[in-house]
């Protein structure tokens, strides 16, 4: 049976339907979802229940290589899904099942998820699909904000594209964690991720189109002086997160959210989060296979 694909912004994003994520795809459903991401980057699948953890794995191993375990150090944090290494938690609660305290330091990390940015751009093996599951959602707000690149880029002045061709911004996950107010890493997170080159206009590598490639990693761009580089960035970041740009996803629990980082920022927003609980558990799949050993 065909996926159904319902528009949700006049650029990109859909709703699907018609897909049952709890068993094997077919070789035809998997082709569907990858031409859905292509046309859309963004794609709402709705589901009466959150997915099993299993459940979860198992559908994005068939949308591409898959990232097992984590790819960074957070000094003192505990993994409250360690036994599924290949998910990542994005929530607000801790191992024991509580809200995060307001000091720990995996709640003072995740904060830097509310500015614009992209998964795994601080790796050379970049992320492809994120396909997050909404276990649990604040009753308000606690919305994912998109961005779509590729209209960004297309709507750029020809002088700014000729101008940005060709240029590279070194990406840090730990550049951006502290402009969100992480304290000064430890040299155990510095050693765990340094940081990676990736070029600032790039052509998406499945459907062809011409995108930016941005993140609030993005510290500097390479042979620029670093504050003339950084205020390029935030040019170019301030006009692809413009409103026509951005479809903003109100979750619903059982919700399976699936975006193409090669194309898309996105950003958290802000709820009640001393006070709400909100469970959300990511599988990413990266553009190779994972060679690097395994870190808990």
């Amino acid at each position: 049976m065909p996926l159904i694909a319902e528009p949700l912004h006049d650029l990109f994003a859909a709703r699907v339907t018609g897909l049952d994520m709890t068993r094997p795809l077919t070789e035809d459903e998997v082709a569907q979802i990858v031409g859905f991401m292509d046309r859309y980057a963004v794609c709402v699948y709705p589901n009466d229940v959150p997915l099993s953890n299993e459940q979860h794995i198992a559908f994005a191993r068939h949308i591409g290589p898959m990232q097992h375990g984590h790819v960074l150090t957070v000094t003192g944090r505990k993994d409250r899904l360690a036994a599924w290494p290949e998910l990542v938690d994005v929530g607000n609660i801790d191992s024991e099942g509580n809200i995060q305290a307001p000091d720990s330091r995996a709640r003072q990390f995740n904060n830097g998820n509310r500015l614009w940015h992209t998964d795994m751009s601080f790796h050379p093996n970049r992320a492809t699909y994120s396909a997050l599951n909404a276990h649990r959602v604040p009753p308000a707000q606690g919305d994912t904000e998109f961005a779509d690149e590729r209209a960004a880029y297309d709507a750029l002045p020809e002088a700014m594209k000729r101008r940005i061709e060709g240029l590279v911004a070194s990406h840090s996950i730990w550049y951006s964690r502290v402009l969100s107010g992480f304290p000064e890493p430890t040299p155990e997170e510095i050693a765990s991720r340094p940081p990676a080159l990736h070029k600032i206009a790039q052509v998406h590598p499945t459907s062809g189109r011409k995108t930016l490639y941005l993140a609030s990693h993005a510290s500097h761009i390479e042979g620029m002086p670093v504050e003339e580089g950084r205020a390029l960035l935030k040019e170019l970041t301030d006009f692809a997160t413009q409103h026509q740009f951005v479809y903003r996803h109100r979750w619903s629990k059982g919700d399976v959210v699936i975006w193409d980082n090669r194309c898309l920022m996105h950003r958290a927003t802000p709820f009640e989060d001393f006070k709400y609980p909100r469970d959300m558990r990511r599988t990413t799949c990266r553009e190779h296979a994972v060679v690097e050993p395994f870190m808990h």
